[in-house]
Parts: C-alpha cells; sequence; structure tokens
C-alpha cells in the first residue's frame, strides 16, 4: 500500500472586503490548500487577515509576486481591476481565479481572452451560480427532460440593501457596470450555461433616472434555441432579505425556486413534484473546482471563454438598456463597446 502524496498549493488572495474574506476562509480550511498571504491596500483590512488566520499581509499583488512563492491568485478586487490583475498575474505565470465578471468593458475582456489562449497555467472565473446546489439541481432537471423543451423562463435577484465596497465603488456606473453588469449576471451567466447562446437581448433600467443606490433592470433574452427568458435585477437602499427566484417552464411540467423558503426547489411534471434543500457553500465549490483543476491539469468549469460569454450578453443588454433598442448578437456574438 502506496501513500499518495498531495503537493500543498499555496494561495495569495488579493482584496479582503466581503468576497475575499469568503474565499480566504474557505481556502485557509481545504486540505491540501495553503493561504499563504493576503494582499491589500486598506490598513485596518490587512490587520484584520492577520488577526483572521495569522497569514503574512501586503500591500498589493506585485509585492506579493516578489516577496512569496505562492502558485494560485486569487483576485478578489472591483470588477475594474480585474484586467490590470489577471494580466499581471499571467506574466508571473501563476494559477489564477478571478471573481466575476471577467472584465469591466468588452474590449478588457477580449485582452484577456486574447493573452489566456495559450496559456499553459488554470484560469477560472467566479461564476459562483454554477456552483450552487439549488441550481445544479434545476439544471439537472432540464438537462434530463424531466419538463420536457423549456420555452419561458422567469428569475429575479436582489432584495437587498445596496452593497458596500471599496470607496463605494458600486455605485459609480463606470466603475460597476451597475446593477447589470454586476448582479444580473448572476442569472445571465446560468442561462446561458442552460440553453446556449443568446440570440437577441433587450434592456430597461432605472440607470440615469433614480440614485445609484436604487437601480433596477429588466432583461428579456431570446437565446438560438428558442427560449425566450425575463431577468429581473434590483438594488436597493432599504434593509431586506436578499433573495433569488426561477421558474422554468417546459412542455411538460414547471420548476419554480424561491431562495426564501425553507425546501426551495419545487419540479411539478406530468407524473410527480418533489423538492430539496440547499446546504453547501458554493464559494467552497468553486474554490475547490479550481483546486481540482490544477491537482488533475484540466480547466476549472468556468472559463475565460465562457466568463467572456456571459460578459458580451450583460454589455448588450446595457447598451440595449441605453439605446433602447433591441441588440442582436448573432451566433452569441456580441461585438459593441
Amino acid at each position: 500500500m502506496t501513500n499518495e502524496v498531495i503537493v500543498l498549493i499555496r494561495v495569495g488572495v488579493i482584496g479582503y472586503g466581503t468576497i475575499g474574506q469568503i474565499h480566504s476562509k474557505a481556502l485557509a480550511s481545504m486540505p491540501g490548500c495553503a493561504l499563504t498571504v493576503v494582499a491589500d491596500l486598506d490598513a485596518d483590512r490587512k490587520a484584520q487577515a492577520q488577526r483572521d488566520f495569522g497569514v503574512a499581509v501586503v500591500h498589493d499583488l506585485e509585492e506579493m509576486l516578489q516577496r512569496f512563492d505562492v502558485d494560485l491568485v486569487d483576485i478578489c478586487v472591483p470588477t475594474y481591476l480585474h484586467e490590470q490583475l489577471i494580466t499581471v498575474a499571467i506574466q508571473a505565470n501563476k494559477h489564477i481565479f478571478c471573481e466575476k465578471p471577467l472584465a469591466r468593458s468588452l474590449k478588457e475582456g477580449q485582452r484577456l481572452l486574447d493573452l489566456s489562449a495559450n496559456y499553459q497555467q488554470k484560469i477560472g472565473i467566479g461564476h459562483v451560480v454554477r456552483f450552487t446546489p439549488a441550481y445544479l439541481g434545476m439544471r439537472e432537471s432540464v438537462m434530463s427532460g424531466e419538463i420536457g423543451d423549456v420555452g419561458v423562463v422567469r428569475s429575479f435577484r436582489g432584495g437587498a440593501q445596496f452593497p458596500t465596497g471599496w470607496q463605494d465603488w458600486f455605485s459609480d456606473y463606470e466603475l460597476s457596470g451597475g446593477v447589470i453588469l454586476d448582479l444580473a449576471i448572476h442569472d445571465l451567466d446560468f442561462l446561458r450555461w442552460l440553453f446556449g447562446d443568446v440570440k437577441r437581448v433587450y434592456a430597461k433600467t432605472t440607470y440615469g433616472r433614480t440614485s445609484a443606490h436604487l437601480e433596477h433592470a429588466l432583461i428579456v433574452l431570446r437565446f438560438s434555441s428558442g427560449v425566450i427568458a425575463h431577468v429581473e435585477g434590483s438594488w436597493t437602499n432599504i434593509p431586506g432579505e436578499f433573495y433569488t427566484t426561477m421558474e422554468l417552464a417546459g412542455k411538460n411540467g414547471l420548476i419554480r425556486y424561491d431562495s426564501r423558503k425553507a425546501s426551495p426547489i419545487m419540479a411539478q411534471s406530468l407524473t410527480h413534484a418533489q423538492v430539496g434543500p440547499v446546504a453547501v457553500n458554493p464559494y467552497r465549490l468553486e474554490l475547490e473546482d479550481m483546486v481540482e483543476a490544477i491537482r488533475e491539469d484540466r480547466a476549472p468549469r468556468v472559463s475565460v471563454s465562457d466568463a467572456f460569454g456571459s460578459l458580451e450578453v450583460a454589455l448588450a443588454a446595457i447598451e440595449s438598456a441605453r439605446t433602447g433598442q433591441v441588440v442582436e448578437l448573432e451566433g452569441g456574438d456580441y461585438r459593441g463597446r
């Protein structure tokens, strides 16, 4: 009998805000993984990381790469910094995990797509809904044909207080992309994963009509497969419960999901109905997938190409809301700004 030797994967987390703290907690508890160093521009957050995990702290990614030998760089910074930091990590030949979305603009996303084309290390993008058990359950039901061919989908995401971040960057539309690029993109990505290419997009948003802290968006997608989806995303400035819902109507049945319910999934077909609970941390699951991808020398579940496709759809929705016009995506390909 031989004992398998597990090589320790050393991880450096960039950004110790809300997501950085969630990632750090997951990484610190994962076997075969060592949270080695945390970088943050804020002195208080660096001190908090030291208290929380007893790890080394640095100012930024450049200092991290100079002082520490890390295998995986986990980027948890605001959207507008993604392209810059992914590029630096690629130049340093590191494995990379980055929070969604891939980038702030299509040009930035295209540059990352080009840079990653022949890159030998692994790059994963944190579209966490693909790892959320409830959504995985819905996808399995649809893919198995349980409700027949799907015709219409409705989803909602929001309901909680406006998110807080470094220097209130969420409220700066040029930095965050607003509620569509930061929040609704979760459902846009999941639906692309489920139904494939999007053919056309039409969207409305309150951006420019209300405070950025009150932005609300409605997006209608038509997929090349014929599926029509109504996606709703909402930021509010009142304390409330964050929740998500999804309804998938098929030829032979209906799947309803509401995260506020104790048994949030109900699948109703012509023959039976069933419910199922949700109890696994999807942030840990996506990081486990990234670490396993490194060990197994395979692609992570969400590649740069996957994330670029979802970025295209989100930016097409933003363009539609800006112009009031339908945006066509030939072959799922939007070449706007």
